[in-house]
């Protein structure tokens, strides 16, 4: 008898209670979440290349860029003939520290630490002063510098405009690289001979 009326009292509370929670969580604010369209195309970025790297290609500076970078006064990202002209002349006057007007060797190596970047960097002492001179004129040095400006100033058709632009600054360097057949084959080489000796160590 009790245990009938605990099931019936049990029954009866879970009927009046199942309304009531049903109510709670229907009055619970829900976050509005758009549904997606299926016409909505979502766009990502996809780096194509590493900057200043480009597959097999890097880009590294030339000889003198650094130095015909700062010749550009008027901030316009182009070298032309007059800033080149200029810019020797102060190159030529800050190297020339006691203004003899006339460069030592330990003169011309401190400008070129300063100005070219390193003191291994292109044109090198011996470029400014050949034949194992001991002092380097401002003719020899404008002369030189003049020829690395024509140099820059060349397109790939050889042919000057009197216009460096900064990406004239820059070239092509392709690093060697070892073909997968190449190396396959060195490897099988390498097996080959390592056998052959094994071979010989075993009839002795």
């Amino acid at each position: 008898m009790r245990t009938g009326l605990f099931i019936t009292a049990f029954l009866v509370g879970a009927v009046w209670a199942t309304p009531a929670s049903a109510q709670v969580i229907a009055q619970t604010p829900r976050p509005d979440i758009p549904a997606p369209e299926q016409d909505e195309v979502v766009e990502t970025l996809k780096p194509t290349a590493h900057i200043g790297h480009s597959r097999k290609v890097i880009q590294t500076a030339r000889a003198g860029a650094l130095l015909f970078a700062s010749f550009d006064a008027n901030s316009d990202y182009v070298i032309d003939r007059q800033e080149v002209g200029k810019g020797i002349a102060q190159a030529f006057k800050q190297a020339d520290r006691d203004g003899d007007d006339y460069l030592s060797l330990v003169e011309l190596e401190g400008w070129r630490v300063a100005a070219l970047g390193s003191e291994h960097a292109a044109p090198s002492n011996f470029a400014f002063a050949p034949n194992f001179a001991r002092g380097v004129t401002r003719e020899m040095f404008t002369q030189v510098l003049q020829r690395l400006a024509d140099r820059l100033d060349k397109d790939d058709q050889s042919e000057m405009d009197g216009r460096i632009a900064l990406g004239d600054l820059l070239k092509d360097y392709r690093p060697q690289r070892h073909r997968q057949q190449d190396n396959c084959i060195d490897k099988v080489r390498e097996e080959r001979r390592r056998g052959e000796q094994n071979c010989r160590n075993s009839r002795r």
